[in-house]
């Protein structure tokens, strides 16, 4: 009985633990680009903004929200960019862009770098390997308690007779 309350409490640790974006960009070869969105508890991204960034300028070449698919197909930039995924407070992912086949026809500015996006650190959630360890070290307790508590009544048992 005590053992179901267990890995009851077990499960609701794990399954209510902080989800995190996830941003895939996909070369199609045909000098466009795939970006898809999700959440790693496998939750659509659907309604997040995705935005194009030029790194030469600091302006925004793209911005869209991604349609209930999570996916979206994009024309490449001809100059250089970055792909920014803003999923809400504490969730923006920020990857460089994949260039066009013929490569990019205007590069990067160093003095740009104060416009672009930067990704957000997450200062409030827990991560999820502490989450993990949180929840093994849990179970770790509990079977311990369990076999102490077995292994006593066993001694008792011995000493009675």
């Amino acid at each position: 009985m005590k053992l179901r309350y267990i890995f009851l409490t077990l499960f609701l640790v794990t399954n209510l633990s902080a989800h995190t974006l996830l941003m895939n960009v996909l070369d199609n070869e045909d000098n466009t680009i795939t970006v898809i969105g999700e959440f790693s508890n496998g939750q659509k991204a659907a309604g997040a903004m995705i935005r194009l960034e030029s790194l030469a300028t600091g302006e925004i070449l793209f911005k869209k929200r991604l349609p209930d698919e999570s996916e979206i197909t994009l024309d490449i930039p001809k100059e250089e960019y970055q792909v920014v995924l803003d999923g809400g407070p504490g969730h923006q992912i920020v990857k460089a862009g994949i260039a066009p086949l013929e490569g990019f026809s205007v590069k990067a500015s160093k003095e740009v770098s104060k416009k672009l996006s930067q990704p957000r650190q997450r200062s409030k959630e827990l991560g999820m390997p502490l989450i993990i360890l949180l929840s093994l070290g849990f179970l770790f307790i509990a079977l311990a308690l369990y076999f102490s508590a077995k292994n006593t009544k066993l001694l008792m048992a011995q000493l009675k007779k």
